[in-house]
């Protein structure tokens, strides 16, 4: 659990370095206008209802099954503890994929992690806050933040994002690890079945969410970039959920 948290946070300072950097770099004249311009508009930044059909439908039949649950799926087993872990696998690959030459990938180095940040910050923002508000006992030990699946949005959070930068091809494998996440939750008496189609639910929509704001950032950015100012964003930890976090200030 410890070496989990430990791994969290480490990736969200990495994160955030690497975002400070890249906005932060001054590039030679000769590649200044391909560095500063926004990635060109991308069928992945582009709402289309039909994305909302998986979110929605997980998290409304998630929803429903609050107090229900659903399915009954307790059950004397000795408990794994690599989902602890392997839930940011996904995220780590979408960062690292566009590293190895021949990916094919839609967005430079700065964008992706950008929307990665974007992506982590919504996903905790909606999990937090509904674990707080719905207090669903875990079939556990009875603790009051089961709904939903933190372990699993972050997953499939990560899986999505995959999808959307580097196509089915990858996005498969990432949510075919994702899914395995939600499975674990499930098998180790951590989650019910319906804290883990919402927490998938949460995942992807996040991940979508924070592609639909990727050109508006990448304007933001570049405007900064020009009229100067600075942008501080530190990991944090909340110690009572036990749930990383992101701050985030900027001046103009």
């Amino acid at each position: 659990m410890l070496f989990s948290r430990f791994l969290a946070m480490l990736l969200l300072a990495l994160t955030c370095c690497a975002v400070a950097s890249a906005s932060d770099f001054e590039p030679s004249p000769a590649v200044a206008d391909t560095m500063e311009a926004p990635s060109p508009v991308c069928r992945s930044t582009q709402f289309r209802p039909q994305q909302l059909i998986f979110p929605a439908a997980a998290i409304a039949v998630g929803s429903a099954g609050i107090r229900s649950h659903l399915i009954d799926t307790r059950g004397d087993r000795e408990k794994k503890t690599f989902d602890n872990t392997l839930q940011y696998l996904p995220t780590v690959a979408y960062v690292g994929l566009g590293f190895i030459p021949n990916v094919k990938h839609e967005h430079r180095i700065g964008s992706r992690l950008m929307a990665g940040v974007t992506a982590f910050a919504i996903m905790t923002a909606l999990c937090q806050g509904t674990k707080r508000l719905v207090r669903e006992p875990r079939p556990d030990t009875g603790a009051k933040t089961s709904f939903p699946s933190g372990h699993t949005a972050t997953a499939f959070m990560g899986a999505e994002l995959v999808r959307l930068e580097y196509g089915w091809g990858y996005g498969a494998a990432a949510y075919a690890v994702a899914a395995g996440i939600g499975a674990m939750r499930i098998y180790n008496n951590r989650h019910w079945c319906n804290d883990v189609l919402a927490g998938a639910g949460v995942g992807v929509l996040s991940a979508q969410a924070a592609y639909w704001l990727l050109p508006l950032e990448e304007r933001l950015f570049s405007r900064r970039k020009h009229r100067g100012g600075n942008m501080a964003l530190m990991p944090s930890y909340d110690g009572l959920t036990q749930a990383p976090g992101l701050s985030f200030a900027m001046t103009f």
